[in-house]
């Protein structure tokens, strides 16, 4: 790996962008349903529920972003060939 070398280059970023992007879209959909509550006589338990089906999810896919991320990079490093 390099010397103060960062996770977040661009070429990493490209190679992860099919993570990043449903990452964002969770966090655009956990927004929306926290300013317009679609189903007005919901409970506290199914509001709860309705966060944990987003909130799990997300931060699943950004551990794996992650471990992808430093992954791709190691991988980068290595000089393949004579």
């Amino acid at each position: 790996m390099k010397p103060n070398s960062s996770v977040f280059e661009r070429d990493v970023l490209l190679d992860i962008a099919v993570n990043i992007i449903p990452l964002a879209m969770i966090i655009v959909f956990a927004a929306a349903f926290f300013v317009v509550n679609p189903w007005a006589n919901d409970t506290t338990f199914s509001r709860v529920l309705q966060y944990a089906l987003l909130v799990i999810p997300f931060v699943c896919l950004a551990v794996v972003t992650f471990v992808a991320a430093r992954r791709v990079e190691v991988v980068e490093d290595v000089e393949v060939g004579p």
